[in-house]
């Protein structure tokens, strides 16, 4: 996916329109800048966009200025070395300014025709991410430092989230938040329960996680935010007939964020522990 400024088609109208309307009688010192100008013009639209259906007509044009205009920048400027007397600068040829003309209104009505057809939507900015945010780098809505401990298979599925989000893709939103999650839970939960007593790797799930790690004295906010998790967001989407809204998609994105959020940092503070830890209360002994 590549990001493109709309407004190169703004400069490109302006440097092509200019074209059709050329008279007859024109001398090369008047028009070789304005000239060469729509020529980069069409160069830069091409680089951005895979514009098929004008390309034809956008070569005729390309080729009709640069049968006036040369094409490297020397042989342009050699062309405007002055006479011994500036009135005897030669005309361009009349064919060559018709040829130009009317390649210039080919172009504009074969573009008006695909940009018609273009596969251009426009996104609307959800809640208050910034879209542009949202589709390069969603993962970096969560802070740091703990940004930087994430694993990249979180940070991959965060920004995989974000632009389903903007493209509104909500359900397909809500698999990466908390398959993204869920790799940071499975660090948690390495830290926290020793491992002879992990669960075997058919049976680890988030059930499991949490009922090992509430066995092992988690942090009980944790298990409390997992179990919330748990219930009410990633069981129900394993469901085909569960499909999330815009406005649920951007509610899960920050408890995620919350919930990596607070595993890293208890993560940071067992890490910083070894061998003596002392674990928070359980969850079972909250009121």
């Amino acid at each position: 996916m590549q990001r493109v400024s709309e407004f190169a088609f703004y400069e490109l109208a302006v440097k092509v329109h200019q074209l059709t309307e050329i008279p007859d009688q024109l001398k090369y010192s008047a028009i070789w800048w304005t000239w060469w100008q729509a020529r980069e013009a069409l160069d830069a639209i091409y680089q951005q966009r895979p514009l098929s259906f004008t390309a034809s007509t956008a070569y005729r044009l390309y080729q009709a200025i640069s049968a006036v205009v040369p094409e490297a920048w020397d042989q342009t400027t050699t062309k405007l070395a002055p006479s011994e007397r500036q009135d005897q600068e030669p005309d361009i040829f009349q064919w060559q300014i018709f040829g130009v003309r009317e390649a210039a209104k080919e172009f504009e009505t074969v573009l008006r025709n695909e940009c018609q057809l273009m596969d251009t939507y426009f996104v609307s900015k959800k809640g208050v991410y910034s879209t542009k945010d949202l589709i390069e780098h969603a993962h970096h809505h969560i802070p740091e430092p703990c940004r930087s401990r994430l694993p990249e298979q979180t940070k991959s599925d965060f920004d995989q989230a974000g632009k389903c989000i903007a493209f509104d893709v909500p359900t397909a939103a809500a698999f990466h938040l908390l398959r993204g999650t869920e790799a940071v839970v499975r660090q948690y939960y390495e830290q926290v329960v020793p491992g002879p007593k992990q669960a075997p790797p058919k049976m680890r799930n988030w059930g499991t996680y949490i009922r090992l790690m509430k066995s092992h004295n988690a942090n009980g906010d944790i298990i409390l935010l997992l179990t919330h998790l748990k219930d009410v967001y990633r069981n129900p989407v394993l469901h085909p007939e569960e499909n999330y809204t815009d406005e649920r998609a951007q509610v899960l994105l920050g408890v995620c964020i919350s919930a990596v959020v607070l595993m890293e940092d208890e993560i940071d503070k067992l890490g910083s522990t070894s061998g003596t830890l002392q674990f928070p209360q359980a969850v079972g002994d909250h009121d």
